[in-house]
């Protein structure tokens, strides 16, 4: 079945098809090599320079073993199997430069994220053809990675739900290459345990403590990688340098496909860095300038520092929505500016905006997950995880995270304005750590 073998640091030798083969040889798959899977987590973590082709081996490789155990208590033919590991191989494809700090601004400015424009790539570039000519269907891959049409509940999930190949590979690689150890997680027990109920995968209760360990080591990650404090104050300037120079170098205004597969990070650092202020006029020299100097601060790791940070408590919906409004931060920094004398460009209010990492503090309950005991008969009976993890119960009341970002000679005033301003969140937004 396998033709050729791959080596991988995490999982070792990933076996390949000769459809995936073909499909891995694509532009759209290739472009994938240029872009970080952490941004630029590497100011922090200088390991960390791993790429969204090598995850999505991962993820691909993953996604087949859970197939493969999910055959016990589902039927999965053998095409079912080869769409899975497709679906996990493309479901990033749609990604741009630096992952999911373009994506805040595609969002802004497109009202798309990657999973749209990896519905197009899929669809309506080269990939489309090769699909076609290996004999399988465009459409059935998307199915599977969105979660729509006809297919079953459980083929999507292994690629998208709380315990998926997704997560599990973003775990194990993103701890081997930034060095943290807090990723490391018993992939091969949770996946042996794991089973078909009620067209929704369900992981028994035998092995409670790999998935404890799994969702410990989401929220350890979080903290430790996706979240600290030096990876957001680096993506914060790239953020603004992308934003800035959005129009002036084409970020989101692409037209169509073939003019989105040329964006990499490679690209974007070159055109950003080598804008010219004098070749534009009025307002855009100004950006140009801004883009510019972002750059340069990037490039000298001259980053933002810490003035506040404030853990919040949000077990409602509407908190959690209210935290992650652009207008009401921007709010926040005038307010926290006007206090603090000094320019509102100065100041960042940050938090967590974006669900596509292995632990999203805001999703309203992220530690539920289906589990099963097997029966005295052996069949599956359902049961609720929180019912027999304590642990569970003590990360269910998760931590949000206000952070506000400023120049260093600006810090001390900017935290004592940001103290008064972020003092009348709602007692029920708070938490005593």
């Amino acid at each position: 079945m396998f033709v050729k073998y791959i080596r991988d640091p995490v999982h070792g030798y990933i076996g390949m098809t000769d459809v995936e083969m073909q499909i891995m040889d694509t532009l759209p798959v290739q472009r994938l090599r240029g872009i970080k899977q952490l941004s630029v987590a590497h100011l922090t973590y200088p390991g960390a320079l791993h790429s969204r082709f090598s995850h999505s081996l991962g993820v691909m490789h993953l996604a087949g073993q859970m197939a493969e155990s999910l055959r016990r208590s589902a039927v999965i033919s053998d095409e079912d199997w080869q769409l899975i590991r497709l679906a996990g191989l493309l479901h990033d494809i749609g990604h741009g430069p630096f992952s999911h700090s373009y994506e805040e601004i595609l969002l802004k400015h497109r009202k798309m994220n990657h999973e749209d424009l990896g519905v197009q790539i899929i669809e309506g570039s080269e990939l489309a053809d090769v699909i076609k000519n290996c004999g399988f269907s465009p459409g059935e891959i998307i199915s599977i990675i969105k979660g729509s049409g006809r297919r079953e509940g459980y083929l999507h999930q292994i690629v998208s739900s709380q315990v998926d190949a997704d997560k599990m590979d973003f775990l194990l690689r993103d701890s081997y290459f930034t060095g943290a150890e807090y990723g490391r997680i018993d992939v091969n027990r949770l996946i042996q345990a794991m089973g078909v109920m009620y067209d929704e995968i369900a992981v028994d209760l035998k092995a409670l403590f790999a998935l404890e360990a799994f969702m410990i080591a989401r929220y350890e990650m979080f903290l430790a990688v996706y979240y600290h404090h030096s990876v957001r104050a680096a993506d914060i300037l790239l953020r603004k340098a992308m934003e800035y120079g959005n129009e002036l170098i084409g970020l989101t205004t692409f037209i169509g496909v073939d003019e989105f597969l040329h964006l990499d990070d490679s690209y974007v650092v070159t055109r950003l860095r080598e804008l010219d202020p004098k070749k534009f006029n009025s307002h855009e020299r100004e950006l140009a300038y801004k883009a510019r100097e972002m750059m340069r601060r990037l490039d000298r790791r001259e980053l933002l520092k810490a003035a506040y940070q404030r853990d919040v408590y949000v077990k409602d919906e509407y908190v959690a929505k209210l935290l992650s409004d652009e207008e009401v931060r921007h709010q926040k920094e005038r307010e926290i500016a006007q206090k603090a004398g000094v320019d509102p460009e100065q100041v960042v209010v940050d938090v967590p905006t974006l669900d596509s990492i292995p632990y999203y503090p805001r999703e309203i309950d992220p530690m539920e997950v289906p589990v099963f005991r097997v029966a005295s008969d052996g069949g599956k009976e359902p049961a609720r995880l929180s019912n027999y993890s304590r642990l569970i119960n003590v990360l269910k009341g998760y931590v949000d995270i206000i952070r506000v970002y400023t120049q260093p000679n600006y810090r001390s005033q900017v935290e004592r304005a940001a103290i008064e301003v972020f003092k009348t969140l709602p007692l029920s937004a708070q938490i005593s750590m």
